[in-house]
């Protein structure tokens, strides 16, 4: 009978982690969005020059970067991050450890994409500014979800 409480306990844990997760990861993306748009808008309009990124489509050219890229990304990444957390959330007993490492080693990978960017049409000033976006919106998307996405453990 013990055994049966022990994993009644469990499932009412996981049910309140996971419903928990149905609001916290929006709640991060939408952090994300925001703080990588304000940070867009102040690199943009300091420098007075667009970001600029590589259209993959064939032939690759060199675009301006939009604020609907920058959403529109936020918004993958982020979304891609609460899965991976609610995963590690319903297999593992403390995914929070386990998540940070994650989270560091896929921010590390995701430098690759700016900095394999052709260095003369593209500044370093702008593959700094991409990489210092994916830098805020990872420390605010993990920030949020092990903070609140755990609460109450």
């Amino acid at each position: 009978m013990n055994s049966e409480r022990l994993q009644q306990t469990e499932i009412s844990e996981l049910e309140k982690s996971t419903g928990r997760l149905l609001w916290v990861v929006p709640l991060a993306s939408l952090a994300a969005i925001i703080v990588n748009v304000i940070f867009y808008f102040i690199v943009t309009q300091w420098f007075n020059e667009p970001l600029l990124m590589l259209d993959q489509f064939p032939p690759p050219t060199v675009v301006p970067m939009g604020v609907d890229e920058v959403i529109l990304f936020s918004l993958i990444w982020s979304l891609a991050a609460g899965l991976v957390y609610a995963f590690l959330t319903a297999v593992t007993a403390k995914p929070e450890r386990l998540f940070i490492i994650i989270s560091a080693v896929v921010l590390l990978l995701s430098f690759a994409l700016p900095l394999k960017m052709p260095t003369p049409p593209i500044a370093m000033s702008a593959k700094f500014s991409l990489m210092m976006m994916h830098i805020i919106g990872g420390v605010v998307v993990v920030g949020l979800l092990v903070t609140l996405g755990r609460k109450g453990r």
